[in-house]
């Protein structure tokens, strides 16, 4: 998963505002075409106890050698589709000859899905009955379930834990399409911790991706992700320590190279954060956010000719974003190229009609090729109703003042300017002060 957020400077600071962080979605996993609708384990996290009746069933059964597995099953039955309908009925008479006193129990979640506990005696042929009963429902029912399955003991989940493994599982199963079926393991916390990442809910992402971690250490899209919540937690030192983990289990990662990148920027190493985006920028060169992000790293660094390298491509890869032209304008007019940096301001203005950084450049670069000095100001005094608070914007309406002949307007403008920059440099200096206090 992309987290997409505006680019910007971002000095010492790091949120989720401010940093473009590469994340997994899993989609090793699943077909390109296909996404599923809904993930089934959002019922848990709504409401811990929806299931209660079942879980405090499998508690309390008595089970020999303490083996069970546990399977969630999920019909394709239309969503209107009533409880007394044919296909739920069968299916339920169907399960009361499959799942017989002491050997099991089951219970129909609604319509579409069924638990189901099984043991006998040993893993393999509880599976086994598993896959003859979802046999037996497509047959049956001509509406093959997707199957997640879930075994205990493992590692030391307890009995209910099994249960929402399972259902996680099903959710990992139906990155497959319908019908599949997959065992809970690290790919279905990955999945997991995924969904409560894209929910906002970084803590319990982080639970997820450590189990995972400890089901296969070497999973990299895990210690990417697990990077990512420290990262999000405002963590970066953190952050960096498990991206090196993940660059070490796979130094080909283009994810957690990238993510190093940042975090080396966020830490004020801007040299290696410049290293770390051309190498993932060598791995791959078809990432928007990484192409966009070296090329903003580049251009920081007065590398102005690098930076136009990726700035170009990430054009390309987004013709959409209206960031890569404004910071391509930038380029050229730090190296006196102006008709190039119109060109590519005006872009950027046709794609966002309200990023003030490019009708500020747009602006700045008439300045100096004296001509449309009215439009250019314009321009310039729109840039300042859209973003008040840079002093470069003033400056440069202070500019096409001068370029005008309105000199006390001007003035105006610089003294403004300078009080905005007194203000950064203030902010600057008691932010620094905190951090190193």
């Amino acid at each position: 998963m992309t987290k997409n957020t505006p680019l910007s400077d971002t000095g010492n600071g790091f949120s989720s505002r401010e940093v473009h962080f590469l994340k997994s979605d899993s989609k090793h996993e699943k077909p390109a075409d296909f996404v599923p609708k809904d993930y089934f384990t959002d019922r848990i996290l709504s409401e811990k106890s929806w299931m209660k009746s079942f879980t405090d069933a499998l508690e309390n059964a008595k089970i020999p050698d303490n083996c069970f597995i546990c399977g969630v099953l999920q019909q394709r039955l239309t969503p209107d589709t009533p409880q007394e309908e044919t296909p739920v009925t069968a299916a339920n008479v169907l399960l009361d000859a499959w799942v017989g006193p002491g050997t099991g129990i089951w219970k129909r979640i609604d319509h579409t899905c069924v638990v189901v506990a099984l043991w006998d005696g040993n893993d393999t042929a509880s599976l086994d009955r598993l896959t003859l009963i979802k046999e037996a429902m497509a047959a049956e029912l001509d509406n093959d379930p997707t199957l997640g399955i879930a075994l205990f003991p493992f590692m030391d989940f307890t009995r209910t834990e099994t249960f929402y493994n399972a259902a996680k599982a099903v959710d990992h199963a139906a990155f497959f399409g319908p019908g599949s079926e997959a065992r809970f393991n690290d790919v279905s916390l990955n999945i997991s911790g995924d969904r409560l990442y894209q929910m906002g809910r970084t803590s319990d992402a982080t639970r997820e991706y450590q189990r995972g971690l400890e089901i296969n250490p070497s999973n990299t899209n895990l210690i990417n992700s697990l990077g990512v919540c420290h990262g999000m937690a405002n963590d970066p030192q953190k952050a960096k320590e498990v991206f090196k983990q993940a660059i070490e289990t796979n130094p080909a990662e283009v994810m957690a190279i990238y993510n190093m990148g940042l975090v080396c920027d966020i830490l004020g190493n801007k040299k290696r954060a410049i290293q770390y985006m051309e190498q993932a920028s060598r791995l791959d060169d078809a990432i928007f956010e990484v192409e966009l992000t070296a090329g903003n790293l580049l251009f920081k660094a007065q590398a102005f000719d690098r930076a136009l390298v990726h700035l170009a491509r990430a054009g390309l890869l987004n013709g959409k974003s209206s960031i890569p032209c404004k910071l391509m304008g930038e380029c050229y007019l730090e190296t006196d190229r102006i008709d190039k940096a119109i060109v590519e301001f005006k872009r950027a203005v046709k794609l966002n009609p309200s990023d003030a950084a490019a009708l500020s450049g747009l602006a700045h670069a008439f300045g100096l090729k004296e001509k449309n000095l009215e439009i250019a100001i314009t321009l310039a005094k729109e840039s300042i109703m859209i973003d008040p608070a840079t002093p470069l914007f003033r400056s440069r309406l202070g500019r096409l003042y001068l370029k005008t002949g309105q000199d006390d307007l001007a003035r105006i403008e610089f003294d403004t300017a300078t009080q905005q920059r007194g203000a950064e440099d203030s902010s600057s200096q008691e932010a620094q002060e905190k951090k190193s206090a």
